[in-house]
């Protein structure tokens, strides 16, 4: 496999490994609150993706502006 190939969205979505995902994620688990998670899953259905999805992107937009802020 070269570095530089790309992958197609099909192939995507039947679960290809990122090589480099150990090298640029730290995998983790968070309790969550039905409640809480209720609202994601909603989210995540007009959105057409999984809630997941949605987390990952609110934690990495709070973390932003954490750093952006230097708090």
């Amino acid at each position: 496999m070269k570095i530089t190939e790309q992958y197609t969205i099909e192939e995507l979505k039947r679960g290809v490994r990122n090589p480099f995902f150990e090298k640029l994620n730290k995998k983790t688990e968070v309790a969550v609150r039905h409640e809480d998670y209720k609202i994601f899953a909603e989210i995540a259905e007009k959105n057409g993706t999984r809630p997941e999805v949605i987390m990952n992107r609110c934690l990495a937009s709070y973390a932003k502006k954490l750093k952006e802020h230097g708090d």
